[in-house]
């Protein structure tokens, strides 16, 4: 299973009091050959530092790593299973522990020790994640959202949450939260192909929330309906929406969400700021009093809506994406436990057979 492990692990040398400089760079030698795939060479440096460091545990963590990536399973095992008996494993040693029980077919000592793991760190964003992905291999979309909103409540700024959030409720009947996750994510990953990808979404999510005709109310002939205040968040985003429903009535291109969304923040603040506080809206509205929000939307959009387009009004705005960006690394957005207003997951969402969106 083991989704981000795949990835290098990050490097925690400089946060290690190794005992002495020997030690510190056999660790060092280990992460770059675990990063290039030499796994022979990396399980010879780790084999080496542990009999100087033997009480570090990152040594036996990362070595059990490069054995799971090597394809020995059994030797990783070996390796991951004492720190978890003697209750030295972080957080990722229980996700690679349960990647090693995945790849030996060990389906519910996987499980258990995702949930192991959560027991003893319940604010850690990728154990929901990891928890997530496992319930998603096992084809309960249900459960696998219902993790990942965990994870986004308990670690706001662990971004693959959002991601897989975001995929996973395009497949639903509430494209809303598509929208926000997917916006949320590309900000945190913004220059991958999985962000990309997620742009392509929430096009795709934006075209599917305004031909939806699922949750509007149609008043009866001749009656007049005193309209119903929002019950929450959800409700509250969806109907300041569909109000602006026209700005987009000619189709979904960069120009029109651009003034939806400018509307959209105008309204919400006005409407529903203090009510509701939002991160994401709250940066829409800083983009705007700071002059970036057209050239913000162009990144977000652009690229994935009409590359030729998007070229075009790069040349005609040369300084704007740039200038956007200098302003984007001294105000990155930032998520909060406070904007976890979705934390609840109906069997219901993923009923729809007709939906074109499955994958």
């Amino acid at each position: 299973m083991i989704y981000t492990l795949l990835c290098p692990i990050i490097s925690r040398a400089q946060e290690i009091n190794w005992p002495n400089p020997e030690v510190e760079n056999l660790y060092k030698s280990a992460q770059a050959s675990l990063s290039s795939g030499d796994y022979k060479k990396a399980i010879a440096s780790y084999q080496q530092a542990i009999p100087l460091a033997p009480k570090e545990m990152i040594l036996y963590r990362d070595l059990a790593s490069a054995f799971y990536r090597s394809g020995n399973y059994t030797r990783a095992e070996h390796t991951i299973t004492p720190l978890i008996d003697n209750d030295r494993a972080d957080a990722i040693s229980y996700a690679l522990a349960s990647s090693i029980q995945t790849a030996l077919k060990e389906d519910k000592k996987a499980r258990k020790l995702l949930e192991q793991g959560l027991d003893k760190y319940p604010h850690s964003g990728y154990l929901h994640h990891e928890l997530g992905k496992y319930y998603e291999e096992n084809n309960d979309e249900t459960s696998a959202l219902k993790h990942w909103l965990e994870g986004i409540a308990a670690d706001p700024n662990y971004h693959l949450n959002y991601y897989d959030a975001s995929r996973s409720y395009m497949l639903s009947n509430k494209p809303i939260w598509a929208i926000i996750y997917g916006e949320i994510f590309v900000n945190t990953e913004r220059s991958t192909p999985r962000s990309g990808e997620t742009r392509k979404l929430l096009l795709a999510s934006y075209k599917k929330f305004f031909t939806s005709t699922d949750e509007v109310e149609i008043q009866g002939f001749g009656k007049e309906v005193t309209p119903k205040a929002p019950a929450d968040f959800e409700e509250a985003v969806s109907s300041v929406l569909y109000k602006l429903a026209p700005v987009v009535s000619d189709g979904i291109t960069v120009e029109n969400l651009t003034m939806l969304r400018t509307r959209f923040t105008m309204d919400w603040m006005a409407q529903y700021g203090d009510k509701y506080p939002y991160s994401l809206f709250s940066y829409y509205d800083a983009l705007i009093r700071e002059g970036h929000f057209d050239a913000y939307n162009q990144w977000l959009f652009g690229r994935a809506a009409n590359t030729p387009e998007f070229e075009a009004w790069n040349n005609f705005h040369p300084e704007a994406i740039p200038s956007y960006d200098a302003w984007f690394q001294l105000h990155p957005l930032q998520m909060t436990a406070a904007d976890a207003y979705n934390t609840k997951v109906s069997k219901k969402l993923f009923e729809d057979i007709n939906n074109q969106y499955k994958r």
